[in-house]
């Protein structure tokens, strides 16, 4: 790593800052996207399983009965959806929908304290609003279904593993502070915070789909990475302090060389990382894979992006202080000995 580098924390410290105020800001007006992250709600389903594809006609005539059935139960939806041409399995009432031809879902959503009597109500109105129309006597069959969707079991495992994975990071950290000194704990402490606000700041910034809690995981997943590849410099920092020569080298001259011996080393585990995330993401639906990835590389890359820039840099300034005192406290234990030695002649 360039000494140039090492001397730019100011730069690293300002891309930072504009990014995370930037999230906070965005999490402040807009919260995450609320794509994934729902609370609690209720759906109306009409499912049409055609044999026969299904004329748009007789698609806004089964809006029309839905929509008069909800006005007449005197209940009003908050979301509309119509899916057709669906490849990831969507769960209703009936089990889960798949669209391999012509299979065409209709969904409403409602707020979680919408009555069943009403949907019941209304479900009842549109089952006789089709059967008294010819025009649906298809060799096929239609599902009216309703159901309550929550995602609060994914919410707590979520939480969760966010917790555990910070708890993991904290452990990292308080080993790095007793095995390699407060020096390099301070150091990875201000990597670790930076890379979780800068996960959350990604995730508001660019708007990337989300459940609840998940980004607060991913935050708890950067924070964990950043402490490994910071363990990985401690390491070389640590083993180069025992050469008899490392006392003449400055502090950037020491962890340029730490950082220069431990880059490709830093490089390999992220890459390591994302292979065993891109393998584990390959087992799920394709909307869960590209969702995994998608936070996994965002967690990952701010790990990076502290351990080769803003950590190495903002080291050299914890080094030099410590450097200082423990030379401070050198010159000030000699004395003392000196003091003790000419008072005992």
């Amino acid at each position: 790593m360039s000494k140039k580098r090492l001397n730019l924390l100011p730069v690293w410290a300002a891309i930072s800052a504009v990014i995370i105020i930037a999230g906070i800001v965005l999490m402040a007006l807009l919260g995450f996207n609320e794509a994934l992250d729902r609370p609690e709600s209720k759906t109306f389903d009409v499912y049409y399983n055609v044999v026969v594809d299904l004329s748009e006609d007789r698609k806004s005539e089964l809006a029309t009965y839905c929509e008069d059935a909800f006005a007449d139960a005197g209940i009003s939806f908050t979301d509309k959806q119509t899916l057709e041409g669906q490849t990831d399995p969507v769960s209703t009432g009936q089990g889960s929908f798949s669209s391999t031809g012509n299979d065409f879902l209709l969904r409403y959503t409602f707020s979680a304290d919408v009555s069943d009597e009403s949907l019941a109500a209304a479900k009842a109105a549109v089952e006789a609003s089709i059967a008294g129309n010819e025009g649906f006597a298809l060799p096929a069959e239609t599902y009216v279904s309703f159901d309550t969707i929550s995602l609060q079991p994914m919410n707590e495992a979520m939480w969760r593993g966010a917790v555990a994975v910070a708890v993991a990071a904290v452990v990292a950290l308080i080993y790095i502070a007793i095995r390699f000194g407060m020096g390099c704990a301070l150091t990875g402490l201000v990597a670790c915070v930076n890379d979780a606000f800068l996960t959350l700041s990604v995730f508001a910034i660019a708007r990337i789909p989300v459940y609840a809690f998940a980004p607060m995981l991913y935050a708890a997943i950067a924070a964990a990475v950043s402490a490994v590849y910071w363990l990985i410099r401690c390491m070389k920092l640590r083993d180069d302090a025992k050469d008899p020569t490392a006392g003449v080298l400055s502090a950037d001259e020491a962890v340029a060389n730490a950082c220069a011996a431990t880059d490709k080393l830093v490089w390999l585990a992220a890459g390591i990382l994302l292979a065993v995330v891109a393998v584990c993401a390959a087992c799920t639906a394709m909307t869960g894979a590209t969702f995994i990835f998608a936070g996994a590389l965002i967690a990952v890359a701010a790990g990076l992006y502290s351990s080769m820039l803003l950590a190495p840099a903002l080291h050299v300034k914890v080094k030099a202080h410590f450097d200082r005192m423990k030379k401070k406290n050198a010159r000030y234990e000699g004395k003392k000995k000196s003091a003790k030695a000419d008072a005992e002649a």
